[in-house]
């Protein structure tokens, strides 16, 4: 397979996970403030449950570290995120409005640390997850 359509491939698979962490999330049944939990996957991969520390486990070029806040109490939540580590660019989210975020990492040993606050009615929260991307060579880690 060509350079060129193994990326394509990776694209294809980013969106289709994105869109179905979408669907999931905005499928949880509502609690009450402080049921929220934090967590990360990343993608390509074949690990689809948030965690709080997620790794890829896929060759890639460049992964996407997807940082989510779930289990959300209903409507009216704000959200600050603050990140570091080896990030690329913000691929989709880390906005105040937006309960899930997506950070570019390169394939290299990187971690990448998000904290988030959210807010809703009065009351406040924080929490972490950090993704830990490990160098592939080809198609082994090196």
């Amino acid at each position: 397979m060509t350079q060129r359509i193994r990326r394509t491939i990776a694209h294809i698979a980013i969106c289709v996970l994105a869109a179905t962490a979408g669907i999931f999330a905005g499928a949880a049944p509502a609690s009450a403030f402080g049921g929220e939990t934090f967590g990360c996957r990343v993608s390509p991969g074949t690990v689809l449950t948030w965690r709080q520390i997620c790794n890829n486990n896929r060759p890639a070029s460049v992964y996407i570290a997807g940082f989510n806040v779930l289990n959300l109490s209903g409507d009216g939540y704000t959200f600050s995120w603050s990140y570091t580590g080896d990030v690329l660019y913000v691929h989709s989210g880390c906005t105040s409005t937006a309960a899930g975020c997506g950070l570019a990492v390169a394939n290299g040993d990187a971690f990448v640390s998000v904290t988030v606050t959210y807010s809703q009615g009065g009351q406040s929260a924080t929490q972490w997850s950090t993704a830990v991307i490990r160098m592939y060579c080809g198609q082994v880690l090196c």
